[in-house]
């Protein structure tokens, strides 16, 4: 287990030293994220949570399509400013909150509409990690859960540190006591740089809520 501490200053480096260009995370447009939540029954005004969203467009596209509460958190301070003034319009800088925290620490007093995570959860890799971050959620309880990590066929790191990998079945099992899989898929991601990653995706809807 990597001390937060370290990897706050690793993040913290990427981001002061790299453009968008230069990390294989950036998309053009955040699909499938931003296809799948069009389908939920959300409301407009219920809160959305970006865990690690960095400097991804979706905040911004989920205002454009509607959406008045979204919190993006990241562990960089430096991503965190940087996503903030990159955004083009007064409604989304109304309706975007930002903060600074470590996945493992983050807590919302209000309830969660929708959790979306994609490629944070799959840093961590110590089982007590993996743990901590499902029991968090267990206790947040999101409507619905959004998740993309790296797939078995996918990389093996990610700007240098490892990651751990999931089939879509495997990453839905983890949160199935809770939550009822609605859709997954094996998407394919090509990175600015011509590469490609396999993701494993899966969208969770919570068993308490009323369909």
């Amino acid at each position: 287990m990597i001390e937060a501490q370290t990897i706050r200053q690793h993040w913290e480096q990427i981001y002061q030293s790299k453009t968008p260009g230069d990390v294989s995370w950036t998309q053009e447009s955040p699909e499938p994220s931003l296809s799948w939540i069009r389908t939920l029954p959300l409301d407009p005004k219920a809160c959305i949570v970006d865990s690690g969203g960095g400097r991804s467009a979706l905040a911004e596209c989920l205002v454009e399509a509607g959406h008045t509460c979204i919190e993006v958190f990241d562990i960089s301070m430096r991503a965190m400013a940087q996503a903030k003034s990159e955004l083009r319009s007064p409604e989304a800088r109304e309706a975007i909150q930002y903060r600074v925290c470590d996945v493992l620490q983050y807590t919302m007093e209000r309830p969660i509409g929708l959790w979306h995570d994609r490629a944070v959860f799959h840093f961590l890799t110590d089982p007590a990690e993996v743990e901590g971050y499902v029991r968090n959620l267990q206790k947040m309880a999101p409507d619905y859960l959004l998740i993309g990590t790296f797939s078995t066929k996918g990389p093996e790191k990610c700007s240098g540190l490892p990651v751990r990998r999931y089939s879509p079945e495997s990453l839905a099992a983890l949160f199935r006591e809770d939550y009822v899989l609605i859709q997954s898929d094996e998407p394919i991601h090509h990175t600015p740089s011509g590469g490609v990653q396999a993701f494993s995706f899966v969208l969770m809807r919570h068993r308490n809520l009323s369909v």
